[in-house]
């Protein structure tokens, strides 16, 4: 585990690192309130799942088959949504999500995107809920 750690210092932040090796909001949430899935240009998705209360995000989880960068800003990405209204919460950026990791390599700076895309798929389906709230009756 630490040459693992060793060559992940070569390339990444100590805060990416931590959301590498011990991702936060991983569990599958049952009946969300908003839901998406997106892909990539190279081949990865990511889930993204959210829980809505008394007008914020109090719950976010999130999957991916994606490389480590991308599990990071899945992970950073749900930690920055959670407590936030779902109109805060789509203003969160793909460049908000690497800042946040600090110092985020550029050539990664698609998993950011990736994250953010689906954010803000999974926050357009929460808001379309809102407005249609039978669709929630579909939800696993």
């Amino acid at each position: 585990m630490n040459g693992l750690v060793d060559r992940l210092r070569g390339i990444y932040s100590e805060t990416t690192i931590e959301h590498i090796l011990r991702p936060r909001n991983t569990e599958i949430i049952r009946n969300p309130d908003g839901f998406a899935v997106a892909g990539s240009g190279c081949g990865e998705s990511m889930k993204i799942w959210l829980k809505y209360r008394d007008g914020i995000i109090e719950e976010s989880a999130f999957w991916t088959d994606g490389c480590a960068a991308t599990i990071a800003c899945g992970s950073m990405g749900t930690d920055l949504v959670q407590g936030k209204s779902a109109i805060e919460a789509l203003a969160i950026t793909a460049r908000d999500i690497a800042d946040a990791l600090i110092d985020l390599p550029e050539g990664n700076f698609h998993c950011a995107e990736l994250a953010a895309g689906a954010l803000r798929l999974a926050l357009k389906d929460l808001l379309s809920v809102q407005q249609q709230p039978w669709k929630k009756l579909y939800r696993k």
